[in-house]
């Protein structure tokens, strides 16, 4: 695959944002950021940058120069974002505005990570990245804000929604279903909502290669292949070598306080026309995962 680098000096500093978290530590392993060129990547959380104050982001910027950004944090707790309104915006609305307004200043690019609850989940063909947006839950509605503010503030800028994502790093749904397993006699995970797993370490690859490209606008990532929830658990449990039964139910079952899209499956062809890049499956990816996880555990 070929990737345009930018004509700015974007390739030479990077600066990440959200580097603690499971996809901001994938965008830091020493192999994603090797290259033709050097570059001198920076990873910063919460304790380097605040997003949602400006002159944080701009004390960033004088500090390091970065002429590409990417945006990995966000405030992800979906059930939480619906009693914390303020601040679920705060990080995922003003925040990203806050950095492509800087980008803008000094000359920057930016790529920002979105997701799959911008849209309601009625649709029953997969999401294009130009299909109008109706985000049902607090966590959706400041999202999609957060890409609007984006896209009024900075034209050179990327936006890469994504769904379902997990990793050997962080908090993510295999880890907790492999502790679930450990604890439970059975599971009960929902079978009516369906999407798209997506691999921490394959969107890493795909941001970085759309951020050095002179590519503009809104694209998806996923891995390849479609299931629920109750299959994805499953075949964790089976990469895992665990027995542990995963039961169905349904997510009004479930009563959490964030409404969730039933259906939100999205259509990455627009980003393979454009850079080349094509998923490989979700089993694939997770089989790649599980293998990590294993070998981690065996480490001293």
């Amino acid at each position: 695959m070929r990737i345009t680098r930018h004509s700015t000096a974007g390739a030479d500093v990077v600066a990440v944002v959200g580097a603690a978290g499971q996809l901001g530590c994938e965008l830091l392993r020493p192999q994603r950021t090797c290259g033709p060129t050097p570059r001198v990547v920076h990873g910063l959380d919460i304790d380097q940058v605040d997003i949602t104050r400006y002159e944080s982001v701009t004390a960033m910027f004088e500090r390091l120069r970065p002429g590409l950004v990417i945006n990995a944090a966000a405030y992800t707790d979906v059930d939480g974002c619906e009693s914390q309104v303020e601040q679920a915006f705060a990080v995922n609305a003003t925040g990203p505005q806050h950095l492509a307004r800087a980008c803008r200043e000094y000359g920057a690019r930016l790529v920002h990570v979105s997701t799959d609850y911008v849209f309601d989940g009625r649709k029953h063909s997969p999401y294009l990245p130009e299909d109008p947006v109706n985000p049902q839950s607090v966590y959706g509605k400041s999202k999609a804000e957060g890409e609007q503010r984006v896209r009024q503030t900075l034209a050179d800028h990327v936006i890469v929604r994504t769904s379902w994502l997990f990793g050997a790093g962080g908090r993510n749904f295999v880890k907790t279903i492999l502790q679930a397993a450990t604890e439970r006699p059975e599971l009960h995970v929902v079978t009516d909502q369906v999407g798209c797993p997506t691999y921490a370490k394959d969107l890493a690859a795909a941001l970085l290669a759309l951020g050095l490209s002179d590519r503009t606008g809104t694209y998806h990532f996923c891995n390849a292949g479609v299931c629920s929830w109750n299959a994805f658990a499953s075949r964790i449990l089976e990469l895992a070598g665990l027995s542990t039964p995963v039961r169905p139910m349904t997510t009004a079952q479930l009563k959490r306080p964030a409404p969730r899209p039933a259906y939100s499956v999205l259509d990455t062809s627009r980003l393979t026309e454009h850079t080349g890049i094509q998923p490989r499956s979700w089993q694939e990816a997770l089989a790649e995962c599980m293998a990590e996880l294993k070998q981690a555990a065996c480490k001293p």
